[in-house]
């Protein structure tokens, strides 16, 4: 019995260190875990894009030199989490192709010229589970010629000048003679049918100080309508209109446009540049095929473009 008493339990700021011995320990755990776990994933992933990228290229050693049109041609299929996206050129001269593999925010790539596993995707493709946009205008920066490119009025006349740019090296000038109301520039995305969604345009213009412009994003189709921003008064510098996104009800609408215009039946001259239209109810500064991370879906500067929101 006396030893009983002699006894002393734990003070309660030992039993504080133990604790936070223990806690110690398991975040240790944990992160260790987690570190082994992502390394797994990492390693899972650049296997993943390696061998897709490989197998493309078997496909093309026994097909005539033809990448295959889509991976499970062939015989890459997702699994185990792991997404794929894939493009080929086989018109190109070397032939081109580039797969990106993707698991939860993990993605890299491998391509005709990326022989080996790289952090990232290819250009235009989404890259760490954020999709993609596609840039609907087909000639956003008037960098070669002004294909789909037209006046939205009589006393119109447009060319494309190199002296004036916001986005690359040229612009659309726009003299309109004063005898239309509402005599502008159009960008037109290709006459096609586009799904029911949210849509969103923005452009640059640049026009003499004072003057006033106005913006439209327009469809044709059923369960659409013009929808344009404010009145805008030039500064004399470029000036970025972003306007209200557009929400399309139908799947027939056959075809966008996206325009400055004057606002009033004046003479003047003005610039546009940097058209874009896109799918999506996220905001996103201007890019197409010329962007660092897109790709041209077509014909350099002469179709749409796909990549990362900006």
């Amino acid at each position: 019995m006396q030893w009983a008493k002699n006894q002393k339990g734990f003070t309660i700021v030992e039993l504080l260190i133990v604790v936070v011995v223990i806690a110690i320990l398991a975040a240790i755990t944990i992160v260790a875990y987690n570190g082994i776990q992502n390394r797994a994933k990492v390693s899972a992933v650049q296997s993943a894009a390696s061998q897709a990228s490989k197998k493309a290229v078997v496909y093309a050693t026994l097909n005539t030199d033809q990448y295959p049109v889509d991976l499970a041609t062939a015989g890459v299929v997702a699994s185990g989490g792991t997404t794929y996206q894939y493009s080929f050129n086989n018109s190109a001269n070397p032939r081109t192709h580039c797969v990106t593999a993707t698991n939860g925010s993990i993605s890299y790539f491998q391509s005709n010229t990326v022989t080996s596993p790289a952090l990232g995707a290819c250009a235009g493709h989404g890259s760490g589970g954020t999709a993609t946009i596609t840039n609907l205008i087909q000639n956003p920066s008037v960098e070669a010629n002004l294909t789909s490119i037209s006046n939205a009025g009589s006393g119109v006349t447009l060319t494309r000048d190199t002296t004036q740019s916001v986005m690359g090296s040229a612009s659309v000038r726009v003299v309109a003679d004063g005898s239309a109301t509402g005599s502008g520039t159009q960008q037109l995305a290709a006459t096609t049918a586009y799904p029911a969604g949210v849509y969103r345009g923005s452009l640059y213009v640049k026009g003499t100080a004072g003057v006033q412009l106005y913006a439209v994003l327009r469809a044709t189709g059923s369960g659409v309508a013009d929808l344009s921003s404010s009145n805008i008064t030039m500064t004399g510098a470029w000036q970025r209109i972003e306007l209200s996104p557009m929400t399309i009800t139908s799947s027939t609408t056959t075809q966008f446009s996206l325009m400055a215009r004057t606002s009033s039946a004046i003479a003047t001259t003005f610039w546009v540049d940097g058209g874009m239209l896109f799918d999506g109810s996220a905001s996103s500064a201007f890019a197409d095929g010329n962007t660092s991370g897109w790709a041209w879906n077509g014909t350099d500067n002469n179709s749409t473009s796909t990549g990362m929101p900006q």
